[in-house]
């Protein structure tokens, strides 16, 4: 996710967007906003911090509670992607992203239930593999109205009719969630029961995430990293009955990047000896990498702290967009530590949702070697700060 300035166009969009949803709570139509008036993530991270708090010493997490929201912070995510089939070999990747972003910092007075100062977006794309084609679709809406919104009992977060949740009965284990995850665009939709295999894992120290050596430029961020999946894919007029792993990741914080940062690649990947990695690096202006972090989960739930001196990740294909901007398509990642040797190579070349914020959210395929013995996997690949 992004940092650059962007265009006066650009900015006033944005801002026209951001007062239509506070004062008609309109969604934003493709039709009436072109994809290359681009905000980048980062910026929508960054900008106005105002008063809003910070990631800044680890803290307790508390669940359920920590799976809602944290509206004092300036943004968050509940980020889900996985790799799924069907019993005719027919290959998927998947993301649902539910976003909420303060608008202000400022309290909010309550005598009107169309009174907030959050707004929502979610993220919806799937890459059907077998034919090399990728969809994606947004929503938009104010945290008001129950037009969307997040709660703890029960447990949801949607954007109008696309939703995370649990059964409204749901009495289970707060940490080993059963979720559910619904979405429908036009020609493509997704219902799918999500459920976790392992515990949760608390990246950085103890859940705090730094993204640089500025104090307050970090997450609270979690996962699970391993998520058995079964549900159905729609695809025009096509039913799917689909099975897999998902991955979850949870982050919510003020400010991220520091300055002279433009972008990140950052890996989620699941081997098939059960072992699972997260790893992303931080990039300057010049493509140099200047900070990174990952973790290492074993098959147990246990995890280990990579640093970025543990791995040696180098690019070894590029795609190109239309407009003549290069992503990374495949590379190697090797650790003498951890002792594996991976190439990592995206399912389909062009995974880049164009919407208002423009970013690379793509399925990979893995293959290697893990302690001398071959293996197999898949997982995500999110670019960004390719398209300035």
């Amino acid at each position: 996710m992004k940092r650059y300035l962007m265009s006066t166009g650009a900015l006033i969009i944005f801002v026209t967007i951001v007062i239509l949803f506070l004062i008609y709570g309109i969604q934003r139509d493709s039709e009436l906003i072109p994809s290359y008036n681009t905000v980048s993530v980062s910026d929508a991270m960054n900008a106005n911090e105002g008063n809003y708090a910070k990631a800044l010493e680890p803290r307790k997490f508390v669940f359920p509670e920590d799976h809602s929201s944290h509206d004092d912070f300036k943004i968050e995510w509940w980020y889900f992607t996985g790799n799924l089939s069907d019993e005719n070999g027919n290959r998927f990747g998947y993301q649902f992203t539910i976003f909420r972003n303060a608008l202000s910092s400022d309290s909010v007075s309550k005598q009107s239930s169309m009174s907030t100062n959050q707004l929502y977006l979610a993220h919806f794309a799937l890459t059907d593999v077998s034919n090399g084609k990728f969809y994606y679709a947004d929503k938009y809406s104010r945290g008001a109205a129950n037009m969307a919104g997040a709660s703890v009992w029960p447990l949801k977060i949607h954007v109008e009719d696309w939703t995370i949740s649990t059964n409204e009965d749901y009495d289970g284990d707060y940490l080993m969630p059963e979720f559910k995850i619904k979405a429908e665009a036009d020609d493509f939709a997704i219902e799918f029961d999500v459920v976790p295999l392992k515990s949760i894992v608390k990246h950085g120290i103890n859940g705090l995430s730094a993204k640089s050596n500025t104090p307050g430029n970090a997450s609270y961020y979690y996962s699970y990293t391993r998520m058995d999946t079964r549900g159905k894919i729609k695809i025009g007029e096509k039913n799917f009955s689909v099975s897999g792993n998902s991955w979850m990741d949870r982050e919510w914080s003020t400010s991220a990047l520091d300055s002279g940062q433009v972008g990140w690649d950052w890996f989620s990947l699941q081997l098939d000896n059960e072992h699972e990695i997260m790893f992303f690096m931080l990039r300057n202006q010049d493509d140099s990498f200047n900070f990174g972090k990952g973790t290492m989960v074993y098959p147990d739930g246990k995890h280990e702290f990579i640093s970025p001196e543990d791995i040696d990740l180098k690019v070894s294909k590029h795609w190109t967009n239309k407009d003549g901007h290069q992503y990374p398509s495949a590379w190697t990642m090797k650790s003498i530590k951890f002792d594996f040797d991976l190439n990592i190579e995206t399912q389909v070349p062009d995974q880049e949702l164009k919407l208002i914020i423009r970013y690379y959210e793509g399925s990979v395929s893995i293959n290697g070697t893990h302690k001398g013995q071959k293996l197999k996997g898949y997982g995500y690949a999110e670019l960004t700060g390719y398209t300035n």
